[in-house]
């Protein structure tokens, strides 16, 4: 028997109420035996996320429990920039034999023909276009169908009488530290309130050194950093630390984790920059001491962000607490998979030096068995904690 499932994506940064009740309209519209919600790595059309990946699948999930609902993190776990076609071409071959429909809104049907590879997902499923803005009459959309993309694929249009809400509003609201209710499912703004979520809204100065970090890095890398940024800000709101600081930090500490090596010495050299012999050899190392001066030369930054970047690869005696979090942060992303993260994520729940000395001494042995130099300011950060400790 063949079954009708939708495919609807998008930020869902967080998934509100609007978004409830068009998934709900496009169950019963189309007779969906399967809505799949798949929430965007990154999309085309928005190059910036505002909370993890994790939170977002999970209030989706708060928000849509029914059994016709399915939360995928196909698109997350994939990585990269979100193009519908691959994503169409990924359901197909899990439902061959079933009828699939991708579920757009008005004002991406009259760009469709602009989108990548249109005409192969046309050929891959329904194109299932919700109206919504009384702006644009449905003959006129019907028309503009009919003329550009129903030669090539089948094309649906469903009125829809939205909830007037938005993401960015319900964001601006948390940060402003007004209520969301209603505007999001009960669980979702639970959620919300226990993990601290778009508390800090980037300001504008984040905004640039974020579109600076996604210029240099990889998709692999730049997600990394929004994992820190946000595993900084938790640490920061758990031990009385700067939240605004910690995210800073954390969006900027990798920034020129991949800068060719002969550029990152045509920096020191600009800078002034005296690098030690161990300093040289160790070049895994400069992405911090070259991220410092790069950052301090183009940002108006304070000087205690500036030194959490500096320090976050080697640590060293006498840190602060904005360069205990943001060292912390970079071991226990979201992102993180390595042998011993769990033990070091269950120690940041309770102590910043446990966590620091796991940290270092994990570090100090995958040196040692690869018979690699240890940086003094590592040793010193290490004797320091052992030392207080007992």
């Amino acid at each position: 028997m063949k079954n009708n499932i939708g495919i609807f994506g998008g930020s869902f940064d967080p998934m509100h109420s609007g978004h409830i009740k068009l998934a709900k309209f496009l169950v019963k519209e189309l007779e969906l035996s399967k809505l799949i919600i798949v929430p965007a790595a990154m999309s085309p059309f928005k190059n910036v996320s505002h909370s993890a990946d994790k939170d977002r699948l999970e209030m989706c999930r708060l928000s849509l429990p029914e059994a016709c609902f399915e939360i995928s993190d196909f698109e997350i776990s994939r990585g990269g920039v979100s193009y519908s076609v691959d994503t169409v071409s990924h359901f197909r071959e899990a439902y061959p034999q079933d009828e699939l429909y991708l579920i757009i809104g008005e004002d991406q049907l009259l760009i469709f023909d602009k989108w990548f590879r249109w005409k192969d997902i046309l050929k891959t499923v329904t194109l299932a276009a919700v109206k919504r803005n009384d702006e644009t009459s449905l003959s006129s959309l019907e028309e503009f169908a009919d003329k550009n993309l129903r030669a090539f694929g089948r094309v649906v249009l469903l009125p829809f009488e939205p909830l007037e809400v938005s993401s960015t509003e319900i964001r601006g609201k948390i940060k402003n530290g007004e209520s969301v209710a209603g505007l999001v499912s009960p669980e979702t703004e639970d959620y919300i309130i226990k993990n601290g979520l778009y508390k800090n809204e980037m300001n504008e100065l984040d905004s640039i050194i974020l579109a600076d970090v996604r210029e240099r890095l990889s998709d692999f890398r730049y997600n990394h950093s929004l994992c820190v940024a946000e595993a900084a800000r938790k640490l920061a709101l758990r031990f009385g630390g700067d939240e605004k600081k910690a995210y800073t930090a954390g969006i900027a500490h990798d920034i020129l984790k991949e800068l060719p090596a002969e550029e990152a010495e045509k920096l020191f050299e600009e800078a002034g920059a005296v690098l030690t012999p161990l300093e040289k050899h160790s070049k895994k190392l400069w992405h911090a001491m070259a991220g410092e001066i790069y950052l301090r030369k183009h940002y108006p930054l304070p000087e205690d962000i500036l030194s959490a970047v500096r320090w976050h690869t080697t640590g060293k005696e006498n840190m602060t607490l904005l360069e205990k979090i943001i060292f912390v942060a970079d071991f226990i992303s979201d992102d993180r998979d390595y042998n011993g993260v769990e033990e070091m994520r269950e120690r940041a729940k309770t102590s910043l030096e446990l966590a620091m000395e796991e940290g270092l001494r994990f570090t100090i042995e995958d040196l040692s068995r690869e018979c690699r130099p240890i940086h003094p300011d590592t040793l010193s950060a290490y004797n320091q904690i052992i030392l207080e400790r007992k």
